[in-house]
């Protein structure tokens, strides 16, 4: 006799009508895949919780209070330009010894760039999914949609391992 047979013919929910009453709880259990967000690629999208797009102000937030220098010092570091800021934090307690940004007129951030503490390098499939990036032994680059309109990450280093991380807007036209 079949293990499903036997299921169907014991206890208190014997008979083959008993066996539809377990499936609405089958169904129920069942992971769900809605929008394909499990066969989505997970690629890093922010460096120390910063994303493209973010203000200034979120930047700061997260970056003043890890950084070794006082606000009134950072405020003289800045640098500026036509097309935006570029600012820099010396950082301690954290996976990177610094951070670098740029942001534009809206005061967004339209790229930002992270050095990993010697010693504690991320490997390159860390950061993303490897089958959909350009990679070589020193090198990894994704090129990834979003609704800000995309940006890449690029990843360099020795041995697959990522000493240096940016991540770029493809919204904005290239500063030379």
């Amino acid at each position: 006799m079949s293990p499903l047979r036997l299921v169907c013919r014991t206890g208190p929910f014997s008979g083959p009508v008993r066996l539809f009453l377990f499936l609405p709880l089958l169904l129920l259990t069942a992971p769900a895949d809605v929008d394909g967000a499990a066969r989505r690629p997970r690629v890093r999208d922010s460096i120390l919780g910063i994303r493209i797009g973010s203000t200034l102000a979120e930047a700061r937030s997260r970056l003043d209070p890890v950084s070794f220098r006082k606000a009134a010092e950072a405020e003289q570091d800045e640098r500026e330009r036509d097309e935006g800021r570029t600012i820099a934090w010396s950082l301690k307690q954290t996976e990177y010894r610094s951070i670098a940004l740029k942001v534009n007129d809206a005061q967004r951030v339209v790229w930002i760039t992270g050095y990993v503490r010697p010693g504690n390098e991320i490997p390159f499939s860390a950061l993303g999914d490897l089958s959909i990036a350009r990679a070589t032994d020193s090198i990894a680059i994704w090129n990834l949609a979003s609704a800000e309109g995309g940006y890449r990450l690029v990843a360099r280093g020795r041995g697959r391992r990522a000493s240096v991380i940016s991540l770029l807007s493809l919204a904005v036209r290239p500063i030379l």
